[in-house]
């Protein structure tokens, strides 16, 4: 299968993750597709000046999200006020069901994150 690029931003806040986790790309859906979506980059940026956003990766879709899912990928820190740049290698972070994201405290908000990436 080729690889198709993709990016995009968030198109809803992110929030507590008990209080439902967002799409990184709004609009992705690779297990709809058939596909796996691989993120190579995400940039994150915190709008609170007082609050550290910890913000965490997910591989579960939007409706399907519940206390205590162990589909976690990884959790990136954001202080107050600042932005963060991460990059994974060719293959390093897949997503199957959907690649969505939750925050503990901070403003992450619409438009916050930026992601790009493939489906394959």
């Amino acid at each position: 299968m080729a690889r198709i690029p993709v990016s995009g931003i968030n198109d809803q806040a992110l929030q507590a993750f008990g209080s439902g986790v967002r799409e990184v790309i709004s609009g992705l859906d690779p297990n709809g597709d058939g596909r796996i979506f691989y993120l190579t980059q995400l940039i994150v940026a915190n709008e609170s000046l007082t609050a550290q956003a910890d913000v965490e990766l997910w591989d579960i879709d939007e409706a399907t999200a519940s206390d205590g899912d162990t589909t976690s990928r990884g959790k990136i820190i954001v202080g107050p006020g600042d932005t963060v740049q991460v990059t994974w290698g060719d293959g390093e972070m897949p997503f199957v069901l959907n690649c969505c994201a939750s925050t503990t405290a901070g403003t992450v908000a619409i438009g916050g994150a930026f992601a790009s990436g493939y489906l394959a």
